[in-house]
C-alpha cells in the first residue's frame, strides 16, 4: 500500500512521540498528517475553489466497482498506474450513469451510526420521499457502485475542537476499515450474510477531504473526481454522477435553509441538477409528524424526487458525536457505540477528556 505524498515510511514517522508510535501499532493505520497539511494549505484560501482529495482508496479501481467482489482487494492512494488490471479486463458497456454513495461529517469522532448509513445506502432500498413513478423507479434499480467517507475541512456551524483534522482523518480510515474488512457476524452489521456483503459493493469505499461546507459545492467536487478517476481508470467516455449524500433529519433541514446559501433557491436547484441526491434517516427526537409536515410543503414538491429515506436499525439510530464525546468524558458504556480501533485510539491519546470537549 502506498500513500499520498510520501511511502510506507510515512506509517511510522521518526518525528511522532511514544504515544503516537504505541498507536501506530496498536491501530495499524496510516498517518495522514501530510496529505492533511497540504489539503489545508491548498484549498482552505478565501478564492479556492471546491475540491475533493482522495486519501485513500480501500479497491484499486475506485470508483470503477471491483472487478471480484469479496477478494482481499489492493488498496492505494493515487497510485501511479494509469488503469488497474482489473478495470482493464472488463468488457461490457460503459455505464451512463455512476451512484455513489457519500457520507460527509466532522467525524468528531466516527461512530457505528456514520457506517450503518454506508450500510444502509449499500443493501437496503431506499424509501422515496415523492410517490410518484419516477421517483419509484429510481429507488427499485438504485445500486450504489462505490462509497465515499469524506472528512469536511471547514463546517458552517461547527468550530474545530476536541480533535485535530489529522487525528480525524485517522479515525475515518479506521471507520472505512472497520465496514471493509470486519466481515464477521456482529450486531451493529446490516447485511445478513457474507454474499450480501460481497453484493453491496461496500468494499469499493475510498476517504478524503472536502474543502467546502456547502452541500451544491460538495457535489460539484464529488462528480469531478469520480468523473477525473473514472477516466484515469476506464477511460472516456465518463459517466454522469448520482451523490448520494447520507445525512440526518437535522442536516436535511439544512440544506433546505435559505441562509446557507447566497443565490437561493437557484443553488439549491443546480445541486439537484449536478447529480445530488438526498438519503436520510429519521434520528431520535425528530417526530414523524414534523417530518411529514415539512415535505408537505408547497416549496418542497419540485424536491421530494430526489429525497430517499433510509431506515437505520434502532441500535444504532441513537448515536451522535456529541453522545460519544461525553461518554469518553464520563467513561460510561455508550462508548461502545464507536469501533474498538477508534476508542482505543481515543484513549491513546486521551481526546475528549473535560478540557477538550
Amino acid at each position: 500500500m502506498s500513500l499520498r505524498g510520501g511511502n510506507a515510511s510515512n506509517r511510522t514517522q521518526k518525528q511522532h512521540d511514544d504515544i503516537e508510535s504505541m498507536s501506530m501499532m496498536q491501530c495499524d493505520t496510516p498517518v495522514y498528517d501530510d496529505f492533511v497539511r497540504d489539503f489545508v494549505a491548498s484549498n482552505t484560501g478565501p478564492d479556492s475553489q471546491p475540491v475533493v482529495e482522495i486519501a485513500r482508496k480501500f479497491c484499486d479501481s475506485w470508483p470503477v466497482p471491483c472487478a471480484h467482489a469479496g477478494s482481499e482487494q489492493a488498496e492505494s492512494v493515487k497510485p501511479e498506474s494509469a488503469q488497474s488490471e482489473s478495470a482493464q479486463s472488463e468488457s461490457t458497456t460503459p455505464p451512463t450513469t455512476v451512484r455513489v454513495g457519500v457520507m460527509d461529517s466532522s467525524f468528531n469522532p466516527p461512530h457505528y451510526c456514520h457506517g450503518a448509513y454506508m450500510e444502509c445506502l449499500g443493501i437496503m432500498e431506499l424509501m422515496p420521499a415523492a410517490r410518484g413513478q419516477h421517483a419509484w423507479s429510481e429507488a427499485r434499480v438504485l445500486g450504489i457502485d462505490a462509497f465515499l467517507l469524506l472528512l469536511a475541512a471547514k463546517n458552517a456551524d461547527k468550530p474545530l475542537k476536541g480533535s485535530s483534522l489529522e487525528q480525524r482523518m485517522r479515525m475515518v480510515d479506521m471507520l472505512a476499515t472497520t465496514v471493509v474488512k470486519d466481515t464477521t457476524a456482529d450486531t451493529w452489521h446490516l447485511w445478513k450474510s457474507r454474499a450480501q456483503f460481497d453484493a453491496s459493493n461496500l468494499h469499493n469505499m475510498a476517504i478524503g477531504m472536502v474543502n467546502s461546507p456547502r452541500f451544491v459545492d460538495k457535489c460539484k467536487a464529488v462528480s469531478n473526481v469520480v468523473q477525473s478517476e473514472w477516466e484515469r481508470i476506464k477511460g472516456g467516455p465518463v459517466p454522469r454522477v448520482l451523490s448520494y449524500f447520507a445525512m440526518g433529519w437535522d442536516t436535511l433541514i439544512r440544506v433546505f435553509d435559505p441562509k446557507y446559501y447566497s443565490d437561493y433557491p437557484r443553488e439549491l436547484d443546480e445541486f439537484f441538477a449536478n447529480g445530488g441526491r438526498i438519503a436520510y434517516s429519521r434520528r431520535v427526537g425528530f417526530p414523524d409528524a414534523d417530518v411529514d409536515a415539512f415535505f408537505a410543503r408547497h416549496e418542497m414538491a419540485t424536491y421530494l424526487q430526489y429525497i430517499f429515506e433510509l431506515k437505520l436499525p434502532k441500535r444504532v439510530k441513537h448515536i451522535s458525536s456529541s453522545d460519544v464525546r461525553v461518554a469518553v468524558r464520563d467513561s460510561t458504556q455508550s462508548v461502545r457505540d464507536i469501533p474498538p480501533r477508534i476508542l482505543e485510539f481515543v484513549n491513546n491519546f486521551q481526546l475528549y477528556r473535560k478540557d477538550r470537549l
